[in-house]
């Protein structure tokens, strides 16, 4: 973007236009002070605001709804909220009620309580709009806001646009659709390629002049003419076809045909297009060619343009040729060897076809604007050459350029033989581009229209006429009371693993029993919680690194060099003074390489494992430095401080998990605790709504070894001297707790309550193998079935709730 200058007025909505790539998002990431300007200056009023970031955007009135939002996937709707916007929000009243309020305001009819992963796009969309209008914004941007949306929820947005703008507040409206801009714009401003090409006011600019200011040239249509044919052959049939959110729905295809899908967001389209590419179960027939398809086939015989590219259409860490080929390699390969120079030419033909807008075939697809990344996921359904076309809102998020290259593609892949099959939103889209419309509402096809029958007000008409509507206000508000649907949140949340984890403790518990009578005697009990004790602080820590969605495999090393370190202080016959100092030394040691580890990973581009490594190495190495083999005795007096029972309890394991319930509370109800989990969430989300990501990473890997410091203190009362092998088992040992607690090794999803149940039945299972009189062997055995029966536990939980 070079040299754009542009001015918004109060009480006015400024359309931004522009082709993918030409710089529209650019420019709103500068004004809302995610991203820095080489050159120029930003004034609000007349004032000089630069530098700006989101923290001191915020403050001044500048809110911004995402064209792909900035959610956190692994946290509730709610959370969403609490995380994204400011305390004084929620100050007036109960955070409930205010974010149910700010839900209602935009037609978003969802269980607070709801993790936003399960959402539709749509409904995605609608949460990011709330966070955007929670704030009563001066300045609002709107990036793309009705992508996802149906008329309806449009019709809301641009009555609450008209509301802010007779307030006061200036609208920045980013949009593709022409129309839109008529429906609400007072002024427009156009860039192309970076730059910017003119301003006007939108009364005294025609549509055709737009047009020539955004693509740079003249467009003759912009849909190619429709198949001539009135019976063609049937190359593509659906018969019976039902599934989750569908029903009995039929339907088929003719050569040169395109089949378009209408409806009112959420009534089973979008289901249909996954059963369609195999990707949910269906029961009912889809022929290609005569041939009826087994399901196992459809994934091999479909290419699927998804509606979200970037949690199903793309794999942001490839380059955008391995993106644009991984599903056809086999197409430029001989006797097994892949032709690059075949590969490239192909990649390049199609790019032309699409005009694809990049810096070259080996930048990362992240790179990419929007639109040209739509294309990238058209480009993979060309080149795997398929049996047929499923194409999820393929002109979402898509220039007005774009997207009549996107509709002449798709002719042309039609007129050639393959069938083609379009879920779409937008009314008009369908109108112009397809011989066939079937309209769903609540999973049924409520009427099929042909030729001269699909207009835009024949599509709108039959999906908002339909008397089968799905109701999502009723059914949400039903799923949040009674202790039936209680019971089934509970289930869906961090915290399931909590009673099975029990229940599996106390079962093992009395197994051992009946083979050995001595092991649940006090004696024994008191032990194992001892040794859960250490094993359990430590394991706190890594769900913090797990949290953020790193790891921490210097824990282990920390914890023994922590001992080596107190063993030169913590003595009998020394002072308190002196064994004061040796707790300081060791949690100060504790704190510098937490804050090594932090400072490595954010600063240095280390990877978590390469820098946690790297310090394992270092602190088992000074471990050995200080004392060559066990010496430095421990003080009997400390020693049996620290073991201190309450019965058969130790007071040092109730202080534990008090912590470990202070931790979850905060975790759930406090902003650090969102903060934490925003980061391993989706860090660019937490990073565009203001969440200081790097201070927040650096602050956690700091109380990972803190809370690693406090495990070497009970590790030090158990084995009484300064040991320098002690300790490198408890990495192993605290990430098999945390996964058995059920924290996601992805990030963003844990409970610190499960991870201290991890650790009390890891001890467990290791002191029982002693009883049972079985090898040491059995012990790492055990530890393994453990890691992977929790693994899949999470594994096929999470798939459940995802269907």
């Amino acid at each position: 973007m070079i040299d754009v200058s542009v001015d918004i007025h109060a009480g006015e909505v400024h359309a931004i236009l522009g082709e993918n790539g030409a710089g529209k998002s650019t420019l709103m990431n500068i004004l809302t002070g995610v991203l820095q300007p080489s050159t120029g200056t930003i004034e609000v009023g007349e004032r000089n605001v630069m530098p700006l970031t989101p923290e001191t955007s915020s403050a001044l009135g500048i809110a911004i709804s995402y064209q792909h939002p900035a959610i956190l996937p692994d946290m509730s709707v709610l959370e969403n909220l609490q995380v994204a916007l400011p305390s004084r929000i929620f100050e007036a009243e109960r955070d409930d009620h205010v974010g149910r309020r700010l839900l209602d305001d935009v037609g978003l009819h969802v269980p607070l309580n709801a993790r936003v992963d399960a959402l539709t796009i749509a409904q995605k969309h609608l949460l990011e709009l709330a966070k955007a209008l929670a704030v009563n914004p001066k300045v609002l941007i709107l990036d793309e806001p009705t992508a996802a949306l149906d008329q309806d929820a449009t019709d809301m947005l641009f009555d609450r646009v008209r509301q802010l703008k007779a307030g006061g507040t200036a609208v920045i409206y980013i949009t593709h659709r022409l129309a839109e801009l008529r429906q609400i714009a007072d002024r427009v401003t156009v860039l192309r390629d970076g730059r910017h090409r003119g301003s006007a006011l939108a009364s005294e600019i025609s549509n055709s002049e737009l047009l020539d200011l955004i693509v740079g040239r003249t467009l003759a249509s912009a849909f190619p003419p429709k198949c001539p044919q009135s019976d063609p052959q049937i190359n593509f049939e659906v018969r019976g076809l039902s599934g989750r959110k569908f029903t009995d729905v039929s339907f088929n295809v003719g050569r040169g045909q395109i089949i378009g899908v209408a409806g009112v967001e959420g009534n089973g389209q979008s289901d249909l297009m996954r059963a369609l590419v195999g990707l949910q179960s269906y029961s009912g027939d889809i022929k290609l060619a005569d041939r009826t398809l087994k399901p196992g086939e459809l994934k091999d015989m479909a290419a699927f343009m998804p509606s979200d590219r970037h949690e199903e259409g793309l794999a942001a860490d490839l380059t955008i040729r391995e993106n644009a080929t991984f599903a056809s390699l086999d197409k430029y390969a001989s006797g097994g060897v892949l032709s690059r120079r075949r590969e490239h030419e192909k990649v390049q033909d199609v790019f032309s076809s699409l005009a694809v807008k990049a810096s070259g075939l080996e930048a990362k697809v992240s790179s990419l604007s929007g639109g040209n990344q739509q294309k990238i996921v058209m480009s993979r359904a060309l080149l795997s050459e398929p049996g047929y076309i499923i194409a999820d809102e393929p002109t979402q998020g898509v220039d007005v350029g774009a997207r009549f290259e996107i509709y002449r593609i798709l002719r042309e892949v039609s007129d050639a033989g393959t069938p083609v099959i379009v879920n779409s939103s937008d009314a008009a889209e369908l109108e112009g581009l397809c011989d066939i419309v079937i309209v769903m509402s609540r999973g049924r096809v409520v009427e099929t229209l042909r030729g001269d029958e699909i207009t835009e007000a024949r599509i709108v008409g039959a999906a908002v006429e339909a008397d089968t509507h799905a109701h999502h206000a009723d059914e949400a508000r039903r799923s949040e009371g009674g202790f039936a649907a209680k019971f089934r949140h509970f289930a869906q949340t961090d915290n399931a693993t909590i009673i099975p984890l029990a229940i599996v403790a106390v079962a093992l518990a009395l197994f051992v029993s009946g083979q050995n009578e001595n092991y649940l005697s006090a004696f024994n009990l008191s032990n194992i919680l001892i040794l859960a004790t250490a094993l359990g602080f430590i394991a706190l820590g890594q769900t913090i690194a797990l949290l953020m969605g790193g790891i921490d495999l210097s824990v282990g090393p920390l914890a023994g060099f922590c001992v080596v370190i107190g063993s030169f202080f913590i003595n009998d016959g020394n002072a308190a003074a002196t064994m004061g100092l040796g707790f300081a030394l060791m949690f100060g040691a504790a704190m510098v390489v937490g804050l090594i580890n932090g400072i490595l990973i954010r600063f240095a581009n280390f990877t978590p494992i390469a820098a946690t490594l790297a310090m394992f190495i270092g602190l088992q190495g000074m471990s050995f430095v200080l004392r060559d083999g066990p010496g430095g005795y421990i003080s009997f007096d400390v020693i049996d401080t620290l073991t201190w029972r309450f019965g058969a309890v130790p007071v040092a394991f109730i202080v534990m998990v008090a912590l470990a319930i202070a931790m979850e509370i905060g975790l759930r109800r406090a902003r650090p605790g969102w903060q934490l989990r925003a980061v391993g969430s989706n860090e660019e989300s937490a990073r565009r709504i203001g969440v200081r990501t790097d201070l927040t990473f650096v602050l956690g890997y700091v109380g990972v070894s803190v809370l690693t410091a406090l495990g070497a203190v009970m590790l030090m009362a158990q084995i009484g001297v300064g040991d320098p092998a002690q300790g490198v088992n408890y990495t192993l040992g605290s990430i098999t707790a945390v996964v058995l607690g059920g924290t996601s090794l992805l990030g963003g999803r844990g409970t610190f309550i499960g991870s201290v149940l991890g650790a009390i039945l890891l001890t467990e299972v290791l002191n029982a193998v002693s009883f049972l009189g079985l090898s040491q062997s059995y012990q790492y055995g055990f530890q393994g079935l453990l890691i992977l029966a929790a693994a899949l536990i999470y594994t096929t939980a999470r798939r459940r709730r995802e269907e």
